[in-house]
């Protein structure tokens, strides 16, 4: 019999612990980077933590050489009709929260408005007045408002607060959407890490996307990673921001961790993007961003057209309509600075999308094993999101190939212990990659209805 490694402790629904699995009969799963976790437990008839696996919104921890693993709420069971059958139950991580959670133009505004007053949050609904009472037009208007989050600039009307680092942002939208709906989740200290997303003009355009969707682009381009976690014993589960680190020697073939896999070089699809702002035919707002150094790198020139027709233009009120023309709004005198940046910022962003779309990739795909000194988890070993390099071979001028950590699968019997890191994508499983098209096509619907 293989001893289990993890320690699997069961809470109800509102965390209080109710014992620990000791003796299953069989553990599989995988934990992902910025990515949902999912393990399925299958225990014997008579082991006495089903009462409490059954329990509506049972809750389960698992730790793994010493350091949490996953935890996540039990969300489906299944056994056999004859006597002494086995429970089978799936575990979903916690990461679960960020998709089933909707980030709203205006989190702390009640979804519907309840008055016709323009000055008031309350009429605003769903969306905000960046200028204030100052900008608001007739009651009952939505003349001044802003259709987009607004991601807080250290004014007072934001409270003082200001979000500028990728970490910062990344905990303002997830608390702010949290905190409203009464999840049961802490949010650790900010440590401003990821870099500076204002400055970089990659602060996403966020509207009623789920959590997930709304955070993806910042995620991809700061390299942070998010976990949601409750500790042992924990009574809410605490979200954070991880960095991960370089494994520095690269793996190889003949080391024996590197098992099998593929590699591949693509070029960039996409070196600038024109984007197509809001207005028709002649008076269409248009915005195009290069990507110079990458033109200079590769000696091509990629151009993709990208729609971004959902930006709001808060045109003043003095202004006729014969002049409210979209392609001069950046030039109009009458539009106010901080108008005419969030407007140029929504095209950049919508710009820069395009082209990290089609940014080049050096792609590697491996099964490793572990070893002594190479092994998943715990404090010292390879974690997910870390970047590892892989050489083709082990003779000199070999290439090497870098990715990260994107999965770690575990599966446990009654005869075997076994733990595959994955790096990169796993390009040849069609069940993954059916799930990652239909994944996008529903985003990119939802995208389309939200925007509207």
């Amino acid at each position: 019999m293989t001893d289990s490694p993890f320690l699997i402790d069961v809470y109800d629904k509102g965390f209080n612990w109710g014992g620990r699995i000791t003796d299953p009969v069989s553990i599989t799963g995988s934990v992902r980077h910025n990515a949902l976790s999912n393990f399925s437990f299958r225990l014997h008839a008579g082991d006495p933590m089903i009462e409490d696996m059954m329990r509506k919104g049972a809750r389960v921890t698992m730790q793994y050489r010493g350091a949490g693993l996953m935890s996540g709420m039990v969300r489906t069971k299944g056994g056999d009709l004859l006597p002494n059958g086995d429970l089978v139950c799936q575990v979903q991580g916690d990461w679960r929260l960020l998709p089933n959670t909707t980030a709203l133009v205006a989190p702390i505004h009640p979804v519907a408005p309840t008055t016709l007053d323009a000055n008031a949050p309350s009429g605003w609904a769903q969306t905000t007045l960046p200028g204030g009472s100052a900008d608001a037009g007739p009651d009952g208007t939505t003349q001044g408002q802003y259709g987009y989050y607004l991601w807080p600039d250290g004014s007072a009307a934001a409270g003082g607060v200001l979000v500028e680092s990728a970490e910062s942002a990344i905990k303002n939208l997830v608390g702010v959407n949290f905190a409203r709906l009464g999840r049961p989740v802490t949010i650790a200290p900010d440590l401003l890490r990821g870099g500076d997303a204002r400055a970089a003009g990659v602060l996403p355009s966020v509207r009623m996307a789920r959590l997930d969707e709304a955070l993806e682009s910042l995620l991809i381009w700061s390299g942070l990673g998010v976990r949601l976690m409750q500790a042992a014993r924990g009574a809410t589960v605490e979200l954070d921001v991880y960095e991960p680190s370089e494994w520095q020697a690269p793996l190889t073939v003949g080391s024996g961790i590197v098992e099998a896999g593929s590699w591949s070089l693509n070029p960039p699809s996409a070196t600038r993007a024109v984007v197509g702002g809001p207005g028709e035919i002649a008076d269409r707002a248009f915005w195009t961003v290069a990507d110079a150094a990458l033109e200079a790198e590769y000696g091509d020139i990629i151009e993709v057209f990208r729609d971004a027709t959902g930006a709001g233009l808060n045109w003043p009120d003095a202004l006729a309509d014969a002049y409210r023309v979209a392609k001069y709004y950046l030039l109009r005198p009458e539009v106010s600075v901080a108008d005419k940046t969030r407007f140029s910022d929504y095209l950049t962003a919508a710009a820069i999308a395009g082209i990290d779309e089609g940014a080049p990739t050096s792609s590697v795909q491996a099964t490793l094993s572990e070893s002594e000194t190479f092994y998943f988890g715990g404090e010292n070993g390879v974690q997910l999101g870390d970047v590892v390099t892989i050489k083709s071979g082990d003779e000199l001028g070999a290439e090497s190939f870098t990715d990260i950590v994107t999965e770690a699968k575990f599966s446990l019997t009654s005869d075997s212990f076994t733990v595959e890191p994955i790096l990169g994508a796993k390009t040849d499983d069609p069940t993954r990659a059916l799930a990652n098209a239909v994944a996008r096509l529903a985003a990119s619907q939802r995208r389309i209805t939200t925007s509207r």
